[in-house]
């Protein structure tokens, strides 16, 4: 018998998305295929998507405006992450959503 090692998705959940499970967010992981389903949408606004997700770092670019939310981090047996996953969240210049995607990085 075969068993899948997704971990199985989760209804988002504001309330939990803004609240870290003892100093993280990898509850975060399990919420983003509803939010991107049935949330965050192409021209959704900037103060929509900010209200929804809460105030996160925001990057100024020339055209865009974008905010990134840490979605997983892992130190494995170190103090300095080995493995980060975070939901960047693109505005055009007019504040309206433009994409999402995950930056993961590994090291």
């Amino acid at each position: 018998m075969f068993t899948s090692c997704k971990q199985e998705q989760i209804k988002f959940n504001q309330s939990q998305w803004n609240t870290p499970d003892d100093i993280d967010y990898n509850h975060r992981e399990l919420m983003i295929e509803d939010l991107s389903k049935n949330y965050l949408k192409r021209g959704m606004k900037f103060a929509d998507t900010e209200k929804l997700l809460g105030k996160n770092q925001l990057s100024n670019e020339k055209d865009s405006i974008q905010l990134q939310y840490e979605i997983y981090t892992y130190y494995g047996s170190d103090i300095d992450p080995i493995e980060t996953k975070t939901l960047i969240v693109n505005f055009s210049a007019d504040s309206t959503l433009t994409n999402i995607w995950i930056d993961h990085w590994e090291k």
